[in-house]
């Protein structure tokens, strides 16, 4: 289904007298792959804990399936957050509870699986991450890579249309991040719609339909990989890329 899943428009938004977000506009495609860089403090995770209002009180626009998300109760955010799933950088796993339970909990306790229908989901999922075998594991068993898989695994349980991900391998020790980010090329391959806050630049060219540039709370730049990575004129760009591109 074509069109726009999510639009955001003049989107503004302060902590306390620091404009952190400033005249954000940007559309995303259902299915598309939208990824944002940028240098730490320009805004990237703020921008993306608005999408699904884990940050109020901002102005502007932002719409979900043609829905303004701002002007939504408690009980349409809630029913809108499973509908945008999001993954952090700290795991934020139970840790009282194995893999297949940190998968198993919301689609349950929310009543949208029944137990054994969500077990069974999880165990697909689980396998879909190549972690089949840690189904009984318990977090503090797992290496940071397993436990970011499964909390990939956990927001997919709930059936996302969206999936958000706040720098997904920055806290994980550089031999995991491989595995993590060949989960989400998988996603990617099979049409996921994801917004992607990462470092990872090699990741960006190669999964990504547009690329915004960020700083200082504005989108400087955007555009297709091939262009910010080797046609854009922006000086702000360009410096930012001279330095990770190492």
């Amino acid at each position: 289904m074509a069109g726009n899943i999510i639009e955001v428009t003049n989107l503004e938004k302060r902590f306390g007298q620091n404009l952190v977000l400033k005249n954000i506009t940007f559309n995303v495609q259902r299915s598309e792959k939208v990824v944002i860089i940028g240098p730490s403090g320009g805004g990237k995770s703020t921008l993306l804990r608005c999408l699904n209002r884990l940050e109020d009180d901002y102005q502007g626009i932002v719409k979900f399936n043609d829905q303004n998300i701002m002007l939504a109760d408690a009980g349409k955010i809630r029913s809108i957050r499973q509908k945008i799933g999001m993954v952090f950088q700290q795991f934020n796993l139970f840790p009282n509870k194995t893999a297949l339970e940190n998968i198993t909990f919301a689609p349950v306790k929310l009543k949208l699986l029944s137990q054994q229908r969500a077990i069974d989901r999880a165990h697909r999922l689980l396998s879909q991450v190549g972690l089949d075998n840690k189904a009984n594991a318990y977090p503090q068993s797992l290496s940071g890579g397993q436990q970011q898989r499964v909390a990939i695994a956990r927001s997919l349980a709930m059936n996302p249309s969206v999936l958000l991900f706040d720098e997904p391998t920055s806290a994980l020790d550089p031999e995991m991040v491989g595995d993590v980010l060949a989960v989400m090329t998988d996603l990617a391959d099979k049409g996921m719609t994801m917004i992607i806050v990462t470092h990872e630049m090699s990741f960006a060219q190669k999964v990504a339909d547009k690329i915004l540039f960020m700083d200082q709370g504005i989108i400087a730049d955007q555009g297709d990989p091939h262009y910010i990575f080797h046609e854009t004129k922006n000086p702000r760009t360009r410096a930012f890329l001279s330095k990770v591109m190492i």
